[in-house]
């Protein structure tokens, strides 16, 4: 299928600001994030409203999310921020000679990275690309900075937009204020975390740099399967403590996945970086519409052997006990951490190395109401990340089915992935 992009529109806020650049400081939460675009696709059946509709909206929401139309800064003290110069967002239009059905279901893929504005590098903080197709669909392909807004943020101003699109009031209220999840003056971490920190050294047989074919797949987890998992989990757990379908599925693939590797019998040590929000973890609780990034990173970790070989309440007890120390101390403690590594920078732990083996990197969407997003004929067919070019990152994401079901998007080396396939919907294997 051929895709073409036809126009670009610049589109800044419809309200013009008072002349003076305004900078919103980045928290110490947004410093620890990549500097990179999320991409994230929606796909809609015929109808779907005019781009001249999407625009103007745009230019409607933009007023109350000035973030999006401004660019990436430093203050006077050298510290990062985003400058309020209503620069203004891309839109961007394109046509596609075929139909939306073809692409269907939506697997990860380089062609739908076609659909998405093309954003490495580029200065705007928010892209965005319409793509019609034949048949009268169209795709709405977003690439929208990491260190602007996480998901909640950013799903929140995408429901803002459709209202605006849909002439309706723009119901949140963003607060625009990142004081609340800045470092303490001075900074003072009590705890380690590692989670900041270059991992251990890798087993000497995982140091090469001749990798098989990287392969980026869609596994499907529906209701039933994680309900298993999820009871499978708890055999053996303390008396009175219970995991989530998300700690279960991902203890779950974290085994899976060292053993798919064949690294059962290592020695060595694995972990898993995993992104919590932190809204209702923090005291006081963060405030409703709270615009920005509210994640700490938390990181399980144990030998591989033991993880492959011990019942997966091993595993899940790991993930839980990860999860529950992030508390309103370990957050702050966190903060300080993250203000002291911009101060005396050394390496710390990124999702953007091409290659996290033996090691895992996981954020969840599950929650995200990325299938609620209305423009006023209609929710997506489909909605999720077209792509992942790293290895060992993992996505939880909501399935089409609207069911309680999980999508798992994850990129493995070739061999690895065909021997998880074969693996993880078994909870004998």
């Amino acid at each position: 299928m051929k895709i073409e992009r036809t126009k670009t529109h610049l589109v800044k806020p419809l309200a013009p600001s008072d002349g003076t650049p305004l900078q919103v400081k980045l928290s110490s939460s947004d410093l620890a994030i990549p500097r990179v675009h999320v991409e994230v696709l929606y796909a809609y059946n015929a109808p779907v409203p005019a781009t001249q509709s999407l625009e103007e909206g745009l230019s409607k929401v933009l007023d109350k999310y000035r973030e999006w139309a401004g660019r990436l800064t430093k203050d006077a003290s050298g510290h990062p921020g985003i400058e309020l110069n209503d620069a203004g967002a891309i839109l961007i239009e394109a046509q596609a000679d075929g139909n939306l059905q073809d692409m269907w279901p939506f697997n990860p893929s380089h062609l739908l990275l076609d659909l998405i504005p093309i954003n490495r590098g580029v200065l705007e903080l928010l892209l965005i690309q319409v793509t019609r197709f034949a048949c009268g669909g169209m795709t709405l392909g977003v690439a929208r900075h990491h260190q602007v807004a996480d998901g909640e943020a950013a799903s929140e101003f995408m429901e803002a937009w459709a209202s605006a699109v849909k002439g309706l009031p723009i119901a949140s209220c963003p607060l625009h204020d990142r004081s609340a999840l800045m470092a303490r003056d001075p900074p003072l971490p009590v705890f380690d975390h590692k989670e900041y920190q270059k991992p251990p050294p890798k087993p000497d047989a995982l140091t090469t740099t001749d990798h098989p074919g990287l392969v980026i797949k869609k596994l499907h987890f529906c209701a039933v399967l994680l309900k298993k998992i999820k009871s499978e989990a708890a055999k053996g757990a303390e008396e009175g403590t219970t995991y989530s379908t998300f700690v279960s599925l991902l203890a779950h693939l974290w085994k899976c996945i060292t053993k798919a590797r064949g690294l059962e019998d290592e020695e060595g040590e694995t972990r898993v970086l995993v992104a919590v929000n932190v809204r209702k973890r923090i005291s006081p609780p963060l405030p409703e519409g709270y615009f920005g990034n509210a994640m700490c990173h938390t990181c399980p970790q144990t030998k591989m052997k033991d993880l492959v070989h011990k019942p997966l309440s091993f595993a899940a007890g790991h993930v839980h006990n990860a999860i529950k120390q992030v508390n309103n101390d370990y957050v702050r403690s966190a903060l300080d951490f993250i203000e002291l590594q911009q101060k005396n920078p050394v390496q710390i732990a990124r999702t953007n190395k091409t290659v996290l083996t033996p090691n895992l990197s996981v954020t969840s969407w599950a929650t995200l109401p990325l299938y609620n997003l209305d423009f006023g004929l209609g929710t997506p067919m489909f909605a999720g990340n077209p792509y992942i070019p790293f290895e060992g990152l993992v996505i939880f994401a909501p399935s089409h089915k609207k069911d309680g079901s999980i999508d798992v998007v994850l990129g493995l080396f070739a061999p690895d992935m065909e021997r998880l396939e074969a693996t993880c919907f078994d909870l004998n294997g």
